[in-house]
């Protein structure tokens, strides 16, 4: 029976099963390229070849690239599955816990090759393990995103969900950006002197912390208890019709595709940025992922009293406007006048701000977009609208992971770096383009 607002501790269930997924998910974002295709001075082989076809397209890029078939077949399915089930534990709950452990253990099988050299059998392992884990990545995250909508019932509700689903997730990155802090702290103690298999096995350790969390989600939360009871009869089709034909739907998921592309070249970037530009340490990626988060979480009672208060839309497009021009400081790392640690520094400090907004607002939008569409006689389609976000969002990312493995073959080495700065540049443009396109959003 539906009890009204959710308290703090169902918040926290509900962020917990976030900081799970969020783990796995940046583990693949930004580990994915620098395992396979490392740069020359990190200490490890290539694992695919390091070719390109046309002169800039890379094998990594079209294995991504090639996973968003499944994708497009796999995520309408699920949302439909989500949105007409009578389960007696509710609509989302189920699926969830059929995805929890699986996802965890393909995200880890991702860096597992089956040779420990070059070898393009690692390319067809990699393609595979890819495109499994993001089957079980959407039978999670679909129904556990539109659980906010489900028990968002008024802004305050939902800015108050979107927040704990964003403390988790950007936690989740600083867990996740860790990795190469217990890799150095693995081979530095003489446990594992082989890099790449610190990176597995720290990469393992990770996944089961993640696997744990999202249990808590699937088995803690009480959805027939704060969620609202309704089902939709829609097929996939007509619910698909219903969700694409939205006005505000399509222009939203263009723009958070784009900016998710934006984001996922900088975060496929964030080691070489570390390694290869700026010449630090990797394992001090940790420490810069941990205070991009403290000055994010800084501005989270900001953002929920603004959300109430003033536009979303302007917020938005303020946010994207400013993640362009701190992501266009990338191209000048290396060539500031002050120390490389200090221009690490900067980039962390000028991102944080628009981070806090981009992390909370999108989700109170998808989710006024899907209550909207429900009061207008449009079906209970809420796992349909978060279902194809998701997917747009994966088009997004992997295009911005293919983008910057495009770029490398412009140079990602030190004294060799050209792509790199590139890809700056390059995130920079998305986001102006995403700060265009919700510009044309009706709120």
């Amino acid at each position: 029976m539906n009890e009204g607002k959710p308290p703090l501790k169902v918040l926290f269930i509900y962020g917990t099963g976030c900081f799970g997924w969020s783990i796995s998910l940046n583990l693949v974002s930004v580990l994915l390229n620098y395992i396979y295709l490392p740069p020359a001075n990190a200490g490890m082989k290539n694992l695919i070849p390091d070719v390109a076809w046309l002169g800039f397209i890379s094998i990594i890029s079209v294995i991504l690239f090639s996973g968003r078939v499944v994708d497009a077949i796999v995520d309408p399915l699920l949302s439909n599955l989500s949105d007409k089930s009578q389960n007696k534990l509710g609509r989302r709950i189920p699926l969830m816990r059929y995805a929890f452990i699986p996802l965890s253990i393909f995200s880890a099988l991702m860096f597992f090759p089956l040779h420990r050299g070059q070898s393009t059998f690692n390319i067809y392992w990699l393609a595979g393990m890819q495109s499994v884990f993001y089957v079980f990545y959407g039978m999670y995250t679909i129904p556990f995103n539109a659980l906010l909508a489900d028990m968002g019932k008024d802004d305050r509700t939902k800015l108050n969900l979107s927040s704990a689903q964003s403390v988790g997730f950007i936690i989740g990155i600083v867990v996740a950006s860790s990795c190469t802090a217990v890799v150095e702290l693995i081979t530095k103690a003489g446990w594992i002197t082989d890099k790449l298999t610190a990176y597995q096995v720290s990469i393992a350790m990770l996944n089961l912390i993640g696997m744990s969390c999202l249990g808590v989600t699937a088995f803690l939360l009480d959805e027939k208890k704060y969620a609202a009871e309704a089902k939709s009869t829609e097929g996939v089709w007509q619910a698909l019709k219903i969700t694409m034909s939205n006005h505000n739907f399509r222009i939203f998921v263009l723009a958070d595709a784009t900016y998710f592309l934006s984001i996922a070249i900088i975060a496929a970037g964030l080691l070489y940025y570390m390694k290869s530009m700026l010449k630090l340490n990797e394992s001090l990626g940790a420490a810069f992922m941990l205070a991009l988060v403290v000055i994010t979480m800084a501005f989270y009672v900001l953002v929920n009293w603004l959300g109430t208060k003033y536009s979303k839309k302007i917020m938005m497009i303020i946010a994207f406007s400013a993640s362009a021009i701190v992501f266009s400081e990338i191209f000048f790392l290396g060539w500031f006048p002050f120390p490389p640690i200090y221009q690490a520094a900067l980039l962390v400090l000028t991102f944080g701000v628009p981070n806090a907004f981009l992390q909370i607002l999108p989700n109170t939008v998808i989710a006024d977009i899907a209550h909207d569409a429900s009061k207008k006689g449009s079906g209970n389609t809420e796992g349909m609208f978060f279902g194809m976000r998701a997917f747009f969002q994966k088009i997004g990312q992997t295009m911005g992971v293919t983008i910057f493995a495009m770029l490398i073959t412009f140079g990602k080495d030190p004294g060799h770096d050209l792509g790199l700065r590139l890809s700056g540049i390059a995130g920079s443009v998305f986001c102006i383009i995403a700060a265009l396109a919700y510009s044309r959003y009706k709120e």
